[in-house]
């Protein structure tokens, strides 16, 4: 079953093939990008649950160790605990083994360290709701067979899904399991990423910014359609390919919807909507929508207007 929009998938396909043609990448440049991207993480994926560390407080609580005076401790630790949980995610990508239980319990221990020590790492042993769910997850003695399922059918990959989607399936899966009493949304966008990485595509950041389009893609999976939630995480994808891109093409130039709008037929809000849809290869940078000259153009030549 393919539920990727064809004009974006395609994109996706030509900046991977673009950037797997840089390779090997610069170390030192690799070295900076991933720590820009593991601060990005840290502070999206935390800002998602309700962490109210700013990213420049998370770059300052995970690089200098600062204490930020009004934020609680959970918070400190909620961006603190991050790092190691993304290096095993990341040291995982690279192993051909299939990702394991005890793999899954590892990322839930490293994140939720310091936090809930009774419960880091272990399965939840009672029934819980979810906060603007529909549905009631499974009881808490299905959850081992049910993680073991949802990794099975990983591996065996049935319906034939590509990497991106199949990401997207395990990500709503882990979810809806709920197999933790806290943290599963945190666990299940760090799993997902060894999917990624393990397919060659770059780590993933889902944006804070986007928090509302999330949870509206998740909540029609839970109603039976996982297309939204796959062409979102599709987008997601996306703006990781433009970011390295950016890192590590010589003649890149990012423009401004605004400025774009002055080079093409297209008004700047046509151009925002044409982002917002999957339909052009901008991407956000921050609060913004942002294009390269060279997505711009590849636009234009496939959209000519006479």
């Amino acid at each position: 079953m393919q539920m990727l929009k064809p004009r974006m998938h395609a994109r996706i396909l030509s900046k991977k093939k673009a950037l797997d043609n840089l390779r090997p990448l610069p170390p030192q440049l690799v070295k900076k990008l991933r720590e820009q991207m593991q601060i990005e993480f840290t502070y999206n994926s935390n800002a998602i649950e309700g962490n109210t560390l700013s990213l420049r407080e998370t770059q300052l609580v995970i690089q200098e160790g600062i204490t930020v005076r009004g934020k609680s401790l959970r918070e400190h630790l909620e961006a603190r605990n991050h790092p190691e949980a993304i290096d095993y995610v990341e040291s995982l990508a690279q192993k051909e083994a299939t990702i394991g239980q005890d793999d899954v319990l590892k990322v839930h221990a490293l994140l939720m360290r310091g936090i809930d020590d009774e419960n880091a790492g272990k399965y939840r042993t009672g029934q819980v709701r979810v906060a603007g769910a529909t549905f009631m997850p499974p009881p808490a003695q299905k959850i081992p067979d049910l993680i073991s399922e949802l990794l099975q059918t990983l591996s065996q990959n049935p319906d034939e899904l590509r990497p991106i989607e199949l990401a997207a399936f395990f990500h709503h899966k882990f979810v809806s399991i709920h197999p933790f009493l806290d943290g599963n949304g945190r666990t299940a966008r760090l799993l997902m990423n060894v999917l990624l990485m393990r397919n060659g595509y770059p780590f993933t950041i889902l944006l804070k910014v986007d928090r509302p389009k999330y949870l509206r893609a998740l909540s029609e999976a839970d109603n039976g359609n996982l297309i939204p939630f796959a062409n979102f995480t599709a987008k997601c994808v996306e703006r990781s390919l433009d970011i390295y891109l950016l890192a590590f093409e010589k003649e890149a130039e990012i423009l401004t919807l605004a400025e774009a709008s002055k080079q093409t037929p297209y008004t700047q809000e046509y151009l925002s909507l044409l982002a917002r849809k999957g339909s052009i290869g901008a991407f956000k940078l921050r609060r913004n929508w942002v294009i390269t000259r060279k997505a711009l153009a590849e636009y234009l030549k496939a959209h000519p207007r006479n």
